[in-house]
């Protein structure tokens, strides 16, 4: 007992307040950010055309919505969250590093749809896979640390876990068909992530307990 309180007093714990409102703060940064890039068609300069900027506000809405529910998915599980660990930390800041990096990818992927250059709209797919893969190792680390199948129940544990694993196979997916698909799907492609997970939420609520 005295060897396992030892082993509890080492180990290195956050105050979950600071570390959510850091987190709260990137991510919204970040959308600010992405407006930046914005200009009116009648303001968008020499070597900016029309095309352009269309393409712009179609880079922003896309990454607007996609990291919106990326934050409404952080905020799933932390809500759950007691008590903040080193790994949970590390997970969270992976996590971050990757939604830093959206303002610029989403001007790469503007210049794709302008340019129809296959590696930008790779290096879009491939930043929001690295933002749902430490999405989910943060969600399975809470499962496991806070037992929330003992808490929440089987079911909406199993809903919390999905809801991580549906976008990091969409846009995985999506980094080799860059490559093969029109330009138009480029638009398209993210937003099955939706349709997806209401797939998968009626596949669990379907299945046996």
């Amino acid at each position: 007992m005295v060897v396992e309180d030892g082993a509890r007093s080492l180990r290195d714990l956050f105050p979950h307040d600071r570390v959510v409102f850091f987190c709260d703060a990137v991510f919204a940064i970040t959308i600010t950010l992405l407006a930046i890039e914005l200009k009116l068609p009648g303001h968008a300069g020499a070597g900016h055309g029309e095309g352009d900027t269309s393409a712009a506000f179609v880079s922003y809405f896309i990454s607007f919505v996609v990291t919106g529910v990326f934050w409404l998915g952080h905020m799933q599980t932390w809500r759950h969250v007691r008590q903040v660990n080193a790994g949970l930390v590390w997970a969270s800041l992976l996590q971050l590093m990757f939604v830093a990096l959206m303002p610029l990818a989403t001007r790469e992927y503007s210049a794709y749809f302008s340019g129809n250059s296959p590696e930008r709209f790779a290096f879009y797919a491939l930043v929001l896979a690295g933002i749902s893969l430490f999405a989910l190792v943060s969600r399975w680390l809470v499962i496991r640390q806070e037992n929330l199948r003992e808490r929440i129940g089987v079911v909406a544990t199993r809903w919390l876990l999905w809801r991580g694993l549906v976008p990091l196979v969409v846009f995985v997916l999506a980094i080799p068909l860059a490559f093969v698909l029109p330009v138009w799907c480029g638009g398209v492609i993210f937003f099955m992530v939706f349709p997806c997970l209401a797939l998968a939420r009626r596949l669990i609520q379907r299945a046996p307990g």
